[in-house]
């Protein structure tokens, strides 16, 4: 009885798969390390040892030897917003097809960002991904100082501090939707955001802008609502509509702001979408599909951008000195039933 208790708290080894396996403790490495050579037949016997001892294997030990913990630091805001879950459940899958692991992080702002990113640090993390606020230079000193190479999606324009990113095309985005509101008869325009000072609201709704006024149109009307929630949206609509002349079709930063400003041109001044207002949001989350919104919106590769992001990362541990690189893919437009049919 004492010697089948002693066993059974023993914590099996690699070594006592190994014996049962009759084959090398490296060979029993090599089975549990993605991507490392092992034959199928290795590998059976090896799984199988494992499983009739109960044996698991030691990442935390593994990770000390090889100087690598495979854990990603992953920082993202947000969270009521649908697309950075959706963004989330690709990258984490993405990652784990290329070995790592991540720790997840929510960040509320730029200022909340730099001093998550120290705490992040202590993990021991091999990297950074941020799809929160838009990365400083001091953050990027920070991780410079420790070897944590950065990659950004969502962001772009970060090519100069040195990180990867990886974003969709916004500027080419506004500039296609500027140009479905004006072919469908739309002439008054206006741009509804979150906040002034990020990447997104520059680069796509300057894209907008600047199509709207290479089409001889007059100024894009802009509002900063200070959030992209459904509520702001609707505040938006409030502010937009309670004025002469009304727009008579709003692009909004997200889906999100564009279903409250939907409700609420709707909802509070009677509106008919899309005779009388058109409106377009960003994202194509699920919401936006469904009945009564039936959006038209612009639609991200979201699989494609965190496979991206993934790839990034892990050419950037294997290429320690390596430049930040910057990758821009194309959107979708996806046209529903909130723009005049063509």
């Amino acid at each position: 009885m004492a010697m089948m208790g002693d066993r059974s708290m023993r914590r099996v080894t690699a070594g006592d798969v190994a014996r049962a396996a009759g084959v090398s403790e490296s060979a029993v490495s090599r089975t549990f390390t993605p991507g490392a050579s092992a034959s199928a037949r290795t590998r059976e016997r090896v799984l199988k040892a494992a499983e009739q001892l109960g044996y698991r294997p030691n990442f935390i030990a593994r990770s000390l030897r090889a100087r690598r913990t495979n854990l990603v630091g992953v920082l993202i805001t947000d969270f009521e917003n649908p697309w950075p879950q959706m963004a989330l459940r690709h990258l984490v899958s993405a990652l784990q097809a290329r070995g790592f692991h991540a720790l997840l992080f929510d960040v509320e702002d730029a200022d909340s960002l730099a001093g998550i990113v120290p705490l992040v640090l202590q993990y021991q993390v091999d990297g950074l991904i941020v799809g929160a606020a838009d990365v400083s230079a001091a953050i990027v000193e920070t991780c410079s100082a420790t070897g944590t190479p950065i990659v950004a999606f969502g962001r772009h324009g970060r090519r100069r501090l040195g990180i990867s990113s990886v974003a969709s095309d916004d500027a080419a985005a506004g500039a296609g939707v500027a140009d479905l509101l004006f072919e469908r008869g739309y002439r008054r325009f206006a741009y509804v955001a979150g906040e002034g000072g990020s990447l997104t609201w520059n680069s796509r709704g300057r894209g907008f802008a600047r199509r709207a006024a290479a089409l001889g149109l007059d100024p894009v009307q802009r509002h900063l609502s200070g959030e992209t929630s459904y509520e702001a949206g609707g505040r938006a609509a409030a502010r937009l509509l309670g004025r002469l002349p009304r727009p008579d079709a709003v692009f909004c930063q997200n889906d999100v702001l564009a279903l409250g400003f939907l409700d609420g041109a709707r909802d509070d001044f009677g509106l008919d979408v899309p005779a009388d207002l058109a409106v377009v949001g960003f994202d194509d989350i699920p919401a936006a599909g469904h009945r009564p919104y039936r959006l038209t919106t612009v639609r991200q590769p979201v699989d494609e951008m965190m496979d991206a992001t993934a790839e990034l990362l892990a050419r950037r541990l294997e290429e320690a000195a390596g430049q930040g690189e910057e990758r821009l893919l194309p959107t979708c437009l996806v046209e529903r039933a909130t723009v005049r049919p063509g």
